[in-house]
C-alpha cells in the first residue's frame, strides 16, 4: 500500500485529495496545527521549521508527500512569503537530507503567471510568469524553488491549480461568498466585477489529477497547469446561482470587491496535462452550484 503525507489536509483542496487518495487505496498521513484523524500527526503552530518536516517524515514514512498547506491572504507581504515559500523551503530541505526520499507535490497558483496578455492565452506552463499579487510572488518563488531542487536530485512536482469549486469551498472566493449570501436569504447580492472568465475545475477533479500526477516518476521536476481548459463567465454563474435561488434578486457592486489588477480573462492550456493523465473532464455546473447553495 503506497502512503502519503498531506500538509494542510483540513484544507479544502487537502479534503479533496486526501479522499481521493483513499479512494485509490493510499495510507494517508495529514500533517496539520491540530488533529484530524487517527493517524495525523500534529506539527504544532507554524512556522513549521527543516527539522519538523523531518520528524514528520521519518514518523509517517510516506511515498509521497503532497504540500497543500499555504494561504491565499495575509496581514503582510513577508508573512505571505514565509507561509507559502518559507515552509515550501523547509520541507524541501527535510526531504533533501532525510533517509527516505519521499517524492513532493507542491501546489502552486495560476496567480503566478500574473496578467497575460490575450495573445499569451490560454496559458503554458513552458510561458512567461510575471506574477503581481503577493500570493502569486510567494507561489512562484515556491515553483522556482521546487525546479531547482528536482535538478538537484529531488523528485518534485509542480500543480499549477487554477480555480477550484465544490461544496465547502473557502468563503472569501468569489463564487463561495455569491453562494453564501444566497444561503442567507439575500435579496441584493453583493458582487465585483462580474464580466470576467475563469477556468474553473471542480475540486474533485482537481484532486484526482494532482494523485495521478504523483504516481509517476516522468512527472518529476516539471509543472502542470490543473485546470479544464474552459473559460466560463462569472456573470452566467451568477446568473444561474440566482435561479436556484428561486427570489428576484439585485446585483449591487461593491467597491471593496473590485480589484485594480483583475484579469479579464484566464484560461490555462491543458496539453501537458492530458498527455500525463489522459483527457480532463470540465466541471459540471448543474451539480455543484446546487451543492454550494446547499453548502
Amino acid at each position: 500500500m503506497k502512503r502519503a503525507l498531506v500538509t494542510g489536509a483540513n484544507g479544502f483542496v487537502g479534503r479533496a485529495v486526501t479522499a481521493r487518495l483513499q479512494a485509490d487505496g493510499w495510507e494517508v498521513v495529514g500533517a496539520g496545527r491540530a488533529p484530524a484523524g487517527d493517524h495525523d500527526l500534529v506539527l504544532g503552530v507554524a512556522p513549521w521549521h527543516r527539522d519538523t518536516f523531518a520528524g514528520a517524515i521519518e514518523r509517517a514514512r510516506p511515498n509521497v508527500v503532497f504540500h497543500l498547506a499555504g494561504i491565499t491572504r495575509a496581514a503582510n507581504a513577508q508573512d505571505m512569503f514565509d507561509t507559502n515559500a518559507g515552509l515550501s523551503a523547509a520541507l524541501l530541505d527535510a526531504v533533501a537530507t532525510a533517509r527516505l526520499r519521499p517524492a513532493v507535490v507542491l501546489l502552486g497558483s495560476a496567480a503566478e503567471y500574473g496578467n497575460l496578455p490575450l495573445d499569451r492565452l490560454p496559458a503554458r506552463e513552458d510561458g512567461p510568469c510575471q506574477p503581481v499579487t503577493d500570493y502569486g510572488i510567494s507561489k512562484f518563488a515556491q515553483t522556482l524553488m521546487g525546479i531547482a531542487r528536482a535538478r538537484s536530485g529531488v523528485a518534485v512536482v509542480i500543480a499549477r491549480l487554477f480555480n477550484p469549486v465544490g461544496a465547502g469551498m473557502p468563503r472569501h472566493l468569489a463564487v463561495a461568498s455569491f453562494a453564501e449570501q444566497l444561503r442567507n436569504g439575500a435579496t441584493e447580492l453583493f458582487v465585483g466585477d462580474l464580466d470576467v472568465t475563469r477556468d474553473f475545475i471542480d475540486v474533485a477533479e482537481a484532486a484526482r489529477l494532482i494523485v495521478l500526477l504523483a504516481g509517476d516518476a516522468a512527472n518529476h521536476g516539471r509543472v502542470f497547469n490543473i485546470c479544464s481548459g474552459v473559460d466560463t463567465n462569472l456573470r452566467m454563474l451568477v446568473e444561474q446561482m440566482i435561479r436556484l435561488s428561486g427570489r428576484d434578486v439585485r446585483l449591487v457592486i461593491d467597491q471593496d470587491r473590485l480589484r485594480p489588477v483583475d484579469v479579464r480573462r484566464f484560461i490555462g492550456d491543458t496539453t501537458r496535462l492530458s498527455a500525463a493523465c489522459g483527457s480532463v473532464r470540465p466541471p459540471d455546473f448543474a451539480r455543484l452550484l446546487p451543492d454550494l447553495l446547499a453548502a
